[in-house]
């Protein structure tokens, strides 16, 4: 059973006075994904940048990391991620 890292950005909008995700970016690496993170922030209302470690197998998440969070965020959205 091997590990995976995966990396991906997770915008959020306003959409009828609610903060809500928007379409999550994948990014390659952990830079990339900062880097990337720092950059979406300047347009969205909102970006939480998250690190998934999966096992490559079966799919089944082992960990789930934010590495860095710009501008709003929903307060449940951290709560939602680690119940996975």
């Amino acid at each position: 059973m091997a590990a995976v890292d995966a990396f991906f950005l997770q915008p959020f909008k306003t959409h009828r006075k609610r903060l809500v995700p928007a379409q999550r970016v994948p990014a390659k690496t952990k830079h990339h994904a900062i880097n990337d993170g720092e950059r979406l922030a300047r347009t969205a209302e909102g970006v939480a940048v998250i690190h998934v470690v999966a096992d490559d197998e079966t799919g089944e998440v082992g960990a789930i990391e934010v590495l860095a969070r710009h501008g709003a965020i929903p307060d449940e959205f951290e709560e939602q991620i680690r119940a996975l």
